[in-house]
């Protein structure tokens, strides 16, 4: 069991809480980010094929440039155009349909020691900006055939494994990292990973 800290500790991590919480605030005064407005033609529409129910087809607004950093719409394993009479979900921000996705970033072979703040402690950055940013997402899935949840998490095998992974060297880079996930919004489990 833990030993109870004294009032003084208490004060003294409460003080230590309250000055990062204000030199949180004042940076983001002095530097307020811009709006960047959403680019319709950076984006495509396609088309994911659900392994959770049979013959469901979800529509998603996905970036161009992340389907390009991955190799394409087919690497993705994602549809440009559905099969006649198939059922069609739109999926928005807040839609609450479980979707695998696979996330990643790139980090080239030298990773920056960013030092301390007033907001926050030493750490290591892996991650670089590539093609405009460093973090990437797309849903992720099979585009034709017969396929489980396990096929699609082989593929992820296959793409990205520590040994002989056939996208891990163009897409992560040599500190880069990658996920497959299935959920929705911050609700989802991890089903493998790549470092």
């Amino acid at each position: 069991m833990a030993r109870r800290k004294s009032a003084y500790e208490l004060e003294e991590l409460a003080k230590i809480a309250r000055a990062k919480e204000a030199a949180r605030k004042q940076a983001k005064q002095d530097n307020p980010k811009p709006y960047n407005a959403r680019n319709p033609v950076d984006f495509e529409t396609v088309y994911y094929r659900d392994p959770l129910e049979a013959g469901r087809f979800l529509q998603f607004e996905v970036k161009k440039q992340a389907l390009t950093n991955l190799g394409g719409i087919a690497d993705a394993g994602l549809l440009a155009t559905i099969p006649d009479g198939s059922v069609v979900v739109e999926v928005n921000r807040g839609s609450k349909i479980a979707v695998v996705k696979l996330r990643w970033y790139y980090g080239d072979g030298t990773a920056i020691v960013v030092p301390a703040t007033a907001e926050h402690g030493r750490w290591i950055k892996k991650y670089d900006a590539r093609n405009g940013q460093s973090h990437w997402s797309t849903p992720f899935s099979i585009a034709t055939g017969t396929f489980t949840l396990n096929t699609i998490i082989d593929r992820f095998k296959t793409y990205f494994n520590n040994t002989n992974g056939t996208k891990r060297e163009s897409v992560l880079g040599v500190n880069g990292y990658a996920e497959l996930v299935v959920g929705y919004g911050k609700q989802y489990s991890i089903l493998d990973t790549s470092k």
